[in-house]
């Protein structure tokens, strides 16, 4: 069966969570048969990870048959628990954002946080290739178009990659074209970023669930307060309580994000039977989930669900 770039992209998003030492092995047709790639995406770089397979991971996968590359990067999947947003809001930095720099682009910010984790993945290393190294070797001569592609944290690490890439590609001379996909990212920065990154590519897309919580962060966290609707589980008091901080915070420091893409590509999540918020906004974001939305296999790949099991430092992932 063909599938669609998106169902393609989405599936690779998805094998990033596996653990890095199993992900050659998710892209084999014998062993997952039934996986949107068909077998079609070799591993040709990575995958290449910061620290102890649980930091940022990343891999480049390669079609012979189109003559394209995807670059797939790891988010975190965040434990859906009360000290969520406070966690993103610290990890990512979206206080202090830092101004983007490739290039210079005049009153663009990005945050802090996502900065970091950007310059963690272009360090990073695979069989003594640095991922930098791989893109002016093997990349930028072949002319073949890339696609970037990331779930969650993933995804707005790819806002920041895909557009690295187009200016290491300009330096290099390479015609190759960047085509970033995006699945429940969160912003990455504010609206001088997210126009410039819009203008960059001839296509781009960002694919979210109209009812998940990750791709509120930032603009649009005050929908999370009613963001499932009678019969579904209310907002807990004390999740509103803090997004009001982080909105108060954010006002006082005069620092404001904007998605990229306009409005995107909503996908119809559905509210699920339950009065658990936490375990809702779980489901919503579930790689799986996404899959399913977009009419692709899923991935069983089991993504962690507390916070004991998933917590770690998220600029870092």
């Amino acid at each position: 069966m063909a599938y669609t770039d998106p169902q393609i992209m989405m599936t690779l998003a998805a094998i990033t969570y596996a653990p890095a030492k199993d992900i050659g092995s998710y892209l084999l047709p014998t062993t997952n048969p039934s996986n949107a790639t068909n077998g079609d995406w070799a591993l040709v770089w990575g995958p290449a990870v910061t620290a102890m397979d649980t930091g940022n991971l990343m891999f480049v996968t390669y079609n012979k048959s189109t003559n394209q590359y995807a670059i797939a990067i790891r988010g975190t999947y965040p434990y859906f628990g009360l000290a969520l947003l406070v966690d993103l809001y610290e990890d990512l930095d979206v206080s202090h954002p830092r101004p983007w720099q490739y290039p210079a682009v005049p009153g663009a910010l990005v945050a802090g946080g996502t900065i970091d984790g950007l310059d963690d993945l272009i360090r990073l290393t695979s069989n003594g290739v640095a991922f930098h190294t791989f893109i002016d070797s093997q990349i930028a001569p072949s002319g073949a178009d890339i696609f970037v592609t990331g779930h969650s944290l993933g995804g707005a690490l790819t806002t920041v990659l895909a557009p690295w890439l187009v200016h290491r590609l300009s330096q290099c001379n390479a015609k190759s074209a960047v085509m970033p996909y995006t699945y429940a990212a969160p912003t990455a920065g504010n609206a001088i970023f997210a126009s410039f990154y819009t203008g960059l590519f001839k296509s781009s897309h960002r694919y979210y669930n109209a009812i998940d919580i990750v791709p509120k962060a930032w603009a649009d966290l005050l929908s999370i307060k009613g963001l499932y609707s009678a019969p579904g589980p209310a907002c807990p008091w004390e999740l509103k309580g803090g997004i009001d901080l982080v909105l108060d915070w954010l006002n006082i420091t005069k620092v404001s994000y904007t998605q990229p893409n306009g409005s995107g590509e909503s996908l119809p999540g559905v509210p699920s039977p339950t009065s658990d918020f936490f375990a809702e906004a779980l489901d919503q974001h579930d790689h799986n989930y996404y899959l399913r939305l977009l009419g692709a296999p899923t991935v069983p790949i089991a993504a962690p669900r507390t916070r004991a099991s998933s917590k770690k430092k998220l600029r870092n992932v």
